[in-house]
């Protein structure tokens, strides 16, 4: 790049500053979608090139981007029905939990000579939060065809990015200066990390989890198998204190009825099948190097994220935590050792 600019090459610059602050501005409604397709594409792009050996990039983009839709949409839509329809079953259990915490911990207690009985007031928190969630998806019937033109644009844009990502970014790099090359090698391998945990590891843990809770729940005996298996794929989507949810819920369940050859299955097969060995030995042996991000922070980057963008921090929430690892990285690479090298510079996140 020329060290003096003319004056023309400056309007130029101008110009297009402009035009892409105004057309950020323009569909800024559509920036999270736009984010959440590129992370499928970095995820996609190993697919893409292996099968570009055997058809055009078109075809091979085309088929990529179908199956995704498909797998998503099938997912969701499963997902959304079973748990829908066991919210009444699953509301009979919270019912239980607290009838028996009501029996054995409140009973005979008292405050100023009245006896203590949280039991409706707990029990109409539940329910009241069970009908906002209900409400909440029916509330998503009226917003359909904003998701529906989301959706699209989503699918479509992952189409366009492994069509023709990977050479755009190369042009891109192409004409940055080289000095810059170390940090932008550092802010790539940070998101790509980020990303294969996301998607390689968790989705690929999440499936397993699925999978396994069938039989156990199937011993377990306590009926609404595909409902447990369902929710266990979708909390082990959450590192570290997903599925425990879950097991600690049944463990409550099965001391309040009494149900002790439950509880002993529980502890002895459900927890080590469904929360052990998952989060302590297949997540660290599928990340293994390549994607050394500290757990918690996973743990932070998923609940930060949904609780400040909604579902869309699911996949928004670990790509900004990444960008802010990457950062981290770049100050050390620039300012730690001093070196510059041009290494690429690993820390304990």
């Amino acid at each position: 790049m020329p060290g003096n600019v003319s004056s023309g090459d400056k309007l130029t610059y101008a110009i297009i500053g402009i035009i892409i602050i105004a057309s950020i501005l323009a569909f800024w409604d559509f920036a999270g979608v736009i984010i959440i397709a590129g992370s499928f594409t970095i995820f996609l792009l190993p697919a893409h090139r292996y099968l570009c050996r055997y058809m055009r990039g078109g075809f091979s983009s085309a088929i990529l981007t179908t199956a995704v839709a498909v797998g998503i949409v099938g997912a969701m839509y499963v997902a959304a029905i079973v748990l829908y329809d066991n919210l009444d079953y699953l509301m009979s259990l919270i019912n239980s939990i607290l009838e028996w915490f009501n029996n054995e911990l409140f009973s005979g207690g008292s405050v100023y000579g009245e006896k203590v009985n949280p039991l409706p007031w707990i029990s109409d928190f539940f329910q009241s939060s069970l009908d906002e969630m209900r409400n909440y998806l029916l509330g998503l019937l009226v917003m359909a065809p904003m998701l529906a033109i989301k959706i699209m644009i989503l699918f479509l844009s992952i189409f366009l990015f492994l069509l023709f990502g990977e050479k755009m970014y190369t042009e891109i790099e192409g004409i940055l200066p080289e000095d810059s090359s170390d940090t932008v090698v550092i802010m790539r391998n940070s998101v790509v990390d980020m990303l294969y945990a996301l998607f390689n590891v968790h989705i690929a843990v999440a499936l397993a989890v699925f999978f396994v809770a069938f039989p156990v729940f199937y011993i377990l005996g306590y009926g609404h198998i595909m409902f447990y298996a369902v929710l266990s794929g979708i909390l082990a989507l959450i590192p570290i204190f997903g599925p425990v949810v879950l097991i600690a819920f049944l463990i409550l369940y099965a001391v309040s009825v009494s149900d002790w050859y439950g509880l002993l299955i529980i502890l002895a097969i459900a927890w080590p099948l469904l929360c052990a060995i998952p989060d302590w030995w297949m997540r660290p042996v599928l990340m293994g190097k390549r994607a050394s991000i500290n757990p918690v922070l996973m743990f932070i980057a998923f609940f930060g994220g949904i609780a400040v963008m909604g579902i869309l921090g699911f996949i928004m929430g670990p790509v900004f935590i990444a960008l802010l690892i990457g950062c981290y990285r770049i100050l050390l690479h620039k300012f730690g050792d001093g070196n510059g090298d041009g290494r690429d510079v690993r820390s304990d996140l």
